[in-house]
């Protein structure tokens, strides 16, 4: 009766061991990294890497120098950008027992040389929609400095940048409909509603702020003059009048504006320029910047981007005309 015993006991084990042993041998999937949020950040910054196969995390780094692991999962890394790692684009890899992920790209960036004192604040973005690929300026305060600008978490390229404004482009990858726009700031964060319309038509991309030069020190907007879009008087304060939009001279001008404009020269920093224009009649709002390589020239310009079309033009005006010395 023992004798039956101990063989079926030795039955039962290696039958267990016949299920088991296929499950303890079965080798683990390398780590697949799909993504990393934020796109772009400074050393010492927290960022979530995303993907597949990520238990267990053995290692992270950027460009081959070890970063802290703070918390992983099965889809998901924490960790800080490390110390020695390089500015630019560095390439994060993964390491677990299933071996080296892919690459996946993280842009390091210096910190800013200009920021404010208190926090960003948000406040408007013409135009308030738009397409993949089109432009958008995003307006507020204190957002000097911006270190990254992202549509739901999808990272979006900066052209200029000062205390009031932000000129940036929808970013591809972002999906379609209500997206959070997020700017970061070494003071903190702030978000506003928008809304992508979807691909460029025709697959037609436009013109964007990149084409913007940030005018030098000594530069000054020529605000009353016959500018291509309108014959602009200043009227105090920042303000401006289209003199021609004034139909029965009564002062109710249909076309109005407002600017800012400042340079600071201690800093080295251009840190106001902004300019609007408003029809009161159609609510279009121009909205841009002043640019210009020199201080004095021949033709001033103005980058302005609709809020009806979403599409950039620019106004001018040739002073040359006038006589006086000027740069071409």
């Amino acid at each position: 009766m023992k004798k039956i015993i101990f063989g079926k006991n030795v039955i039962l084990v290696l039958f267990i061991a016949a299920i088991l042993l296929p499950l303890c041998s079965k080798k683990t999937d390398p780590p697949e990294l799909n993504s990393v949020v934020p796109g772009k950040g400074l050393i010492g910054d927290p960022i979530l890497i995303k993907g597949n196969n990520l238990e267990n995390v053995i290692s992270v780094k950027f460009n081959g120098k070890t970063s802290l692991i703070l918390n992983n999962t099965s889809f998901e890394v924490s960790t800080v950008v490390p110390p020695q790692a390089t500015l630019g684009i560095n390439k994060i890899t993964v390491q677990t027992d299933g071996g080296q992920s892919n690459e996946i790209d993280f842009e390091v960036v210096p910190e800013p040389k200009v920021t404010d004192a208190l926090p960003p604040v948000l406040e408007k973005l013409i135009p308030a929609s738009n397409y993949i690929d089109y432009p958008v300026l995003i307006y507020g305060k204190n957002l000097s400095g911006t270190i990254s600008v992202s549509f739901n978490d999808v990272e979006a390229e900066i052209f200029t940048n000062n205390q009031s404004v932000i000129t940036s482009t929808v970013p591809k990858g972002v999906a379609s409909g209500p997206v959070k726009i997020k700017i970061r700031t070494l003071k903190g964060t702030s978000t506003i509603n928008f809304n992508v319309q979807g691909p460029p038509p025709n697959g037609v991309v436009p013109v964007n702020f990149s084409i913007v030069n940030i005018p030098p020190p000594n530069y000054v907007p020529l605000i009353s003059n016959q500018w291509s879009c309108g014959l602009f008087s200043e009227k105090g304060n920042n303000t401006f009048v289209d003199s021609n939009s004034d139909e029965n001279f009564d002062e109710n001008f249909k076309i109005t504006g407002k600017f800012e404009y400042h340079f600071d020269k201690g800093k080295d920093y251009n840190n106001l320029n902004y300019v609007e224009i408003i029809n009161n009649i159609t609510h279009e709002v121009l909205a841009g910047q002043f640019t210009s390589k020199s201080d004095n020239p021949c033709v001033y310009r103005m980058i302005l981007i609709s809020s009806l079309t979403g599409k950039i033009s620019d106004c001018t005006v040739d002073v040359s005309e006038f006589g006086g010395n000027c740069d071409n």
